[in-house]
């Protein structure tokens, strides 16, 4: 394979860039109508949307970037499930405009299934790069941890929507807490390593 670790960090690097504007488009597009069409419910689902597209993107690309730091060489599997990875990040935000905008189970079920393949093809990429050092390594292990919480969340926020929507559709904010907590715990395991 021709293609180098930082060639495809570049190109991750300009798909988030994508995935950004887009999710700045869909909040100006609102912003910006006509005075007396606009809709500050609309306005203010598109700003949640945002803001949860942003965490969620931005813990993609972070991880992502980790891994190809783990990757001495490139092969036809790891620039595939990268290539799909980053596909379905450039659809995270229009999946979470849709969310926030229709509040019914077929938008949640469209973002959750993004999310959660998005994670999943990560922590399949780590185990491909990292082989049998992902359970001894700390660095390794923390990034297995944080590559579990946001398709995590989708997958229980999906399940807690046949019970109560309201309460599911409130649940991926608890993404920043959950990486905070997680990290002051792994810190307190691991106090002699001051790196992470």
């Amino acid at each position: 394979m021709l293609l180098k670790p930082d060639r495809l960090k570049s190109f991750s690097d300009s798909v988030i860039v994508v995935a950004v504007v887009l999710l700045v488009y869909n909040l100006a597009t609102i912003a910006t109508t006509d005075p007396e069409a606009f809709q500050p419910q609309l306005f203010f689902g598109t700003l949640v949307a945002y803001v949860n597209s942003f965490i969620v993107v931005f813990f993609f690309w972070v991880t992502f970037t980790t891994l190809l730091d783990y990757i001495k060489q490139l092969d036809d599997i790891v620039v595939s499930l990268s290539l799909i990875f980053l596909i379905l990040v450039t659809l995270t935000p229009v999946a979470n405009v849709a969310f926030h905008q229709q509040k019914n189970v077929k938008s949640l079920v469209f973002i959750s299934f993004i999310e959660i393949s998005a994670g999943s093809l990560l922590i399949w990429i780590l185990f491909y790069v990292a082989k049998s050092r992902v359970f001894s390594n700390p660095d390794a292990r923390l990034t297995l941890i944080n590559l579990c919480v946001i398709p995590s969340v989708y997958a229980i926020s999906l399940v807690v929507s046949f019970f109560n929507f309201t309460v599911a559709q409130m649940l991926p904010f608890s993404i920043i807490p959950l990486f905070i907590i997680i990290r002051v715990r792994f810190h307190k395991m691991q106090p002699g390593d001051d790196d992470q």
